[in-house]
């Protein structure tokens, strides 16, 4: 069986994929997402958002790096880095609300405006949650390829 390149080097696929996600970032440099912290808001821009996924991406790249001679299952692997990948680009390119809107302004919402924001806001944290679960699939993979050797 002929293996993917995710399969045989995906600590490379992850490497790419860096460049990808900063040039994005780069690009919605302005946007912001809130996150709420039981009483508190928390303003984060997308930017700052992307340095902290590049920075896990980067992490999981060595890890993939320095276990590559060992073997583990290739279907965890792509999951794994197809997912990450994704969700990543995911919540760098589709969350956060531009500048200047009636977030910032302090301006009246409208019903339909201030649930879209909401909207918006749960979609990020649901984006964040799936992220950090599918990292469980690197831990398992790891596990794998430190039994099977």
């Amino acid at each position: 069986m002929r293996k993917s390149f995710i399969h045989t080097k995906p600590h490379i696929v992850l490497l790419l994929s860096c460049p990808i996600l900063a040039i994005v970032a780069w690009l919605r440099r302005s946007y912001a997402v809130d996150v709420q912290l039981y009483d508190t808001y928390y303003i984060l821009r997308i930017d700052l958002i992307a340095e902290f996924l590049i920075t896990i991406i980067l992490i999981t790249s060595l890890l993939y790096w320095l276990t590559r001679s060992r073997t583990g299952f290739p279907q965890l692997t792509a999951a794994h880095v197809l997912a990450t990948i994704g969700i990543a680009l995911y919540i760098i390119s589709a969350t956060g609300y531009p500048p200047n809107n009636a977030v910032d302004t302090w301006k009246p919402m409208s019903p339909q405006q201030y649930q879209d924001w909401e909207d918006l806001n749960t979609r990020f944290m649901m984006a964040v949650v799936t992220f950090a679960a599918f990292q469980i699939l690197l831990v398992a993979n790891l596990i794998v390829k430190w039994v099977k050797g």
